[in-house]
């Protein structure tokens, strides 16, 4: 991939949350989502304005570019830093309790296994946000699985929370150095990001994708699910786009169009088409209106920094202050 292709490519992905999570966040909850208001997205707000998906996933990539790598202490000290100043981002009640938690002197990635009755959130929260880490990690997918899964444990101990952020990640991986010029292989896409899944949790949910991409949408809200979970809300995502990979308006319309929890599915498969149409792949109307979006293309062009052969990049959590 050359320069240009790659950071268009890579700002696509930033911007792509941003804009999904602001298209879809005024129909979080419904149940479906008329033809007619999926019709009007994003025409009459004279700014886009995002929650706490697009929020923390700005703290992942403040966190990576300011350490040069994953740092569990740093990226969530960040988390907590960014959500004292904007609490009201739409926050649900898992991570302020996980930021009391670390302010108590709870260790970063043991403050998660505090909840829940020891189980740890099974919900999409890890996923929405890990975009950056797929951009840092371009082209290695097993670091990018790995750093997937370390980001998931400030918030999400439970397995399907954790591969639920792999899985987002490892796709995205994938989808910033397709070739421009050739037609993506789903059967082949999906097979190369079942690999680095640990367990069977999301091996179902996948083959399901592959039927429903191939055999049409009918029940596809139904069949996956549109909630809070990430076993639902990724797959939801993975469909959403596959099944019109060329038409990123198309991509986050029907991601709404399922319902459920709207903001975060449009938001996840946002970063899947904005990775694998670039920036330009985006509607003009809602780049520009999205907020947030030059300190989007800044941590973008900072990533591809980090991502480029020679950087040297920390693998291991130390003691590093925001």
């Amino acid at each position: 991939m050359d320069f240009t292709t790659a950071r268009a490519r890579f700002r696509g992905a930033l911007l792509g949350v941003a804009v999904g999570d602001a298209l879809g966040a005024p129909f979080e909850g419904w149940a479906e989502v008329p033809p007619g208001r999926l019709a009007q997205l994003g025409e009459r707000p004279a700014v886009l304005r995002y929650t706490d998906d697009t929020h923390m996933t700005l703290g992942v990539a403040q966190s990576l570019v300011a350490s040069r790598g994953f740092d569990g202490a740093h990226m969530a000290a960040v988390f907590a830093r960014n959500f004292a100043a904007e609490p009201w981002r739409g926050y649900g009640a898992g991570p302020p309790e996980i930021f009391r938690l670390l302010g108590d002197g709870v260790p970063w990635d043991k403050a998660s296994t505090r909840l829940f009755g020891g189980r740890g959130s099974s919900g999409n929260g890890a996923a929405m946000r890990v975009a950056p880490v797929a951009l840092f990690a371009c082209p290695r997918l097993p670091l990018a699985a790995w750093v997937a899964r370390q980001t998931a444990l400030i918030t999400h101990a439970h397995p399907l929370g954790v591969e639920g952020a792999v899985l987002q990640a490892c796709a995205i991986t994938l989808l910033l150095q397709h070739p421009s010029d050739a037609p993506l292989d789903v059967p082949r896409f999906l097979g190369m990001i079942r690999a680095p899944l640990h367990g069977s949790h999301y091996l179902d949910k996948l083959d399901l994708v592959a039927h429903l991409v191939y055999s049409g949408d009918r029940g596809a809200g139904r069949a996956l699910g549109n909630g809070v979970f990430a076993e639902e809300a990724v797959p939801a995502a993975l469909h959403a786009f596959l099944r019109r990979p060329d038409s990123f308006a198309d991509v986050v319309t029907y991601a709404i169009g399922l319902g459920g929890d709207t903001d975060t599915i449009a938001a996840m498969a946002g970063a899947l088409a904005g990775a694998y149409l670039g920036e330009d792949g985006i509607p003009l109307r809602w780049r520009e209106k999205v907020e947030g979006a030059d300190e989007l293309r800044r941590l973008a062009d900072e990533l591809l920094i980090l991502a480029t052969p020679g950087v040297r990049v920390r693998r291991r959590p130390d003691r590093a202050e925001p």
